[in-house]
């Protein structure tokens, strides 16, 4: 083969980066882009583009609102939800590449310098697993094998990797604020199933298993990955078996209540002996210790154990070994993701190292995305019309003819023992005390897994410290990883914590440039929809203390329930369809009481004249609507816990009597019903 001329070479590029241009530069002009979350987002121009006011609202807000929402992004994405977390992605990635220099927060720059040494990772092409593989040896394991030394603890390898060092084995037992007093932490029970199936495929595991043991022989590899891929299904049917649903329900249970019922190794001296190993002397615990676990914890465990047994838990081991490196891989070795992914290792390198990153310290990543965005007077919006939000909901119980008197009391208490994290805790908003909380951040230097394991085993052993109660130390609730960099809002049971991330404080659901209507129907939707949760039957039955409670009458619950029926009976009347009618009921409730929840927040502002020829309170649906404008608007499925996007529009404005008055619906419009659903 010949060689060619730097000329002919430098020719050659320069031929390739006009022709690059040029086509960048047409697609441009066919379909503008722009991905900077606020700047590239002028509300009014997005609305009026969006617009078709040949349709009456009365008859389809959803398409007199979003009908030509799809011009204006034809491929970019699939709703203004995806269009938001696309561009705030791009953006979270770019502030991520910025020297750490200029940050003023040690944990944003010690975050910002962990994503940076992991992406290293990836473009130094470096393995690194041996760091995973010596800590495994500190529990007498060698990894990969077949054999295993026959005084192998096994609960001790599924509980102490996770309490020392936070490794999902697939169970994960760790600390979090202890919620039956709110003054200490407490042992947590939670369960990592993994997200991409095709990686336990034997095909795969047996393909791979090389990047990571080069030694190991062909036959070897494949009986290894025949055995990985046995356990894999054999833990699925059994957790289709137990959570039927795919919902899980948490709850508090005695050490010796998990144990019962249960042989060796998974006893009761099994469980204090593996957690009492790695707890310090003065923290350990006994039988009656209270572990926040998921229903079935037990029962998933026995029967991972016993089905396991017969290999003498070589299979358990191989398995938990592989699901952990799964974890790790973004952060540990080239060469697996490049078996993995081929020619896509780069953004599934940048995707792995910013969840590492927020693994760490999500609230830092928080505070990046919000000082990068200026989003500060947005947050202080958002704030404004939670608190507004709040206190409305509270007064209008007492007027609400379904509800007596001490039903009205509890529901009152219940909204005001909420807790709201809105971009950030109240109490981690000054550098300072961010960087206390996250103080077991290390100095980061390679290899990256040494250090992410030793910043995890640091905030293990900072939280031990804490299953006692310190009088200096302050616990909350909300001091748990809660992601701050994704576009979405919800509401977590028995925590009773309705988390707004940072993320989602952006236009369309927080802008400053409109009247405060437009907040008050778009983000306010978004917190009466999460607050309106907190009150779903399935999810309220628990206290602050994690103990079952009701606040709740008979005669005030049955009226309760019988409004949601009436939701139900709209949704089969829309679809047609009885199974989605029972799986979207408590999102369609959400939508409805949440929309009723902003309109009573809305009322609170003085009157204005409105904007883009809508009147404030028209204003204020249209904007509820707008953030829900996407393509495929009337797909759902069968067994989705959402309904249809367009129905997320219809159904909140048809049981809205306000909504029929603001736009002078007449009589028998498709939004103007006689019966409605109106919980407020």
């Amino acid at each position: 083969m010949g060689v060619l001329s730097p000329t002919l070479v430098i020719g050659i590029a320069i031929l390739y980066g006009c022709l690059k241009y040029l086509v960048e530069r047409a697609t441009f002009l066919a379909y503008p882009w722009c991905d900077h979350p606020t700047r590239c987002f002028n509300y009014a121009e997005e609305l009026l583009a969006s617009l078709d006011r040949g349709v009456e609202p009365c008859d389809n807000l959803y398409e007199h609102v979003c009908a030509r929402w799809d011009r204006l992004h034809p491929a970019m994405a699939s709703g203004q939800f995806s269009l938001l977390q696309g561009r705030i992605s791009a953006f979270t990635f770019g502030l991520l590449e910025q020297s750490p220099r200029t940050l003023k927060s040690d944990s944003v720059r010690k975050s910002v310098i962990a994503y940076q040494f992991c992406r290293k990772v990836h473009d130094q092409q470096r393995d690194d697993l041996k760091v995973l593989f010596d800590v495994f040896k500190k529990f007498n394991v060698v990894w990969p094998s077949l054999t295993l030394p026959s005084d192998l603890d096994v609960m001790n390898f599924l509980l102490g990797l996770s309490l020392d060092y936070g490794l999902a084995t697939p169970f994960l037992l760790t600390l979090q604020p202890y919620l039956k007093t709110d003054k200490r932490y407490g042992l947590t029970l939670e369960f990592s199933f993994p997200d991409h199936n095709e990686t336990f495929q034997e095909s795969i595991v047996h393909g791979c298993i090389p990047s990571i043991a080069p030694s190991i022989r062909k036959d070897t590899a494949s009986k290894m990955a025949r055995r990985v891929q046995s356990v894999f299904q054999d833990l699925f049917t059994i957790i289709l078996t137990l959570f039927p649903t795919g919902r899980v329900i948490r709850n508090y249970s005695t050490i010796e209540d998990l144990a019962s019922g249960l042989s060796e190794p998974a006893d009761l001296s099994g469980w204090l002996n593996a957690i009492n190993k790695h707890l310090p002397p003065d923290r350990v615990i006994d039988k009656d210790e209270y572990v926040y676990a998921f229903s079935n914890s037990s029962v998933l465990l026995g029967e991972l154990l016993r089905s396991t047994k017969a290999s003498d838990y070589v299979d358990l081991v191989l398995f938990g070994g592989w699901t952990m490196i799964l974890q790790l891989y973004t952060g540990a070795s080239y060469p697996l993701m490049k078996c993995f992914h081929g020619t896509h290792t780069i953004v599934r390198s940048a995707i792995g190292c910013l969840a590492f990153a927020n693994e760490m310290a999500p609230y830092a990543l928080g505070r990046l995305l919000s000082d990068g965005l200026r989003l500060s007077e947005a947050i202080a919006a958002a704030g404004q019309t939670w608190s507004v939000l709040r206190d409305s909901t509270k007064r209008n119980f007492a007027n609400l003819s379904w509800m007596d008197e001490s039903t009205a009391a509890g529901a009152a208490e219940h909204v005001e023992r909420l807790i709201a994290v809105v971009s950030m805790p109240a109490h981690l908003r000054s550098d300072a005390a961010l960087d206390e909380f996250y103080d077991y951040l290390p100095k980061f230097s390679q290899p990256f897994l040494a250090s992410y394991l030793d910043a995890l085993g640091r905030r293990l052993d900072k939280y031990k410290r804490l299953l006692r109660p310190n009088a200096s130390v302050i616990v909350h609730r909300e001091d748990i990883a809660l992601p701050m960099v994704i576009v979405n809002a919800y509401y977590m049971p028995v925590n009773h914590l309705m988390v707004i991330p940072t993320a989602i404080v952006a236009p369309p659901f927080v802008t400053l440039s409109m009247p405060e209507a437009v907040n008050y129907g778009a983000m306010g939707k978004v917190l009466g929809h999460e607050l309106s949760h907190s009150f779903d039957p399935r999810l309220s039955n628990a206290s602050r203390t994690g103990d079952a409670i009701t606040w709740w009458s008979r005669g005030s619950y049955d009226n309760f329930t019988r409004l949601l029926s009436c939701v139900h009976d709209q949704l089969l009347e829309y679809t047609g369809s009885a199974v989605h009618a029972r799986s979207a009921l408590s999102e369609t409730f959400a939508d409805t009481a949440g929309t009723q929840k902003a309109r009573l927040a809305y009322e609170t502002l003085p009157p204005n004249r409105g904007s883009l020829g809508y009147t404030q309170e028209q204003l204020f649906f249209v904007a509820s609507c707008f953030e829900f404008c996407s393509r495929n608007a009337y797909d759902y499925r069968q067994m989705g816990l959402y309904p249809a996007v367009a129905l997320r529009c219809n159904l909140p404005a048809a049981n809205e009597p306000r909504f029929a008055a603001a736009f002078r619906c007449s009589e028998g419009a498709a939004l103007n019903p006689a019966k409605r659903c109106n919980f407020h």
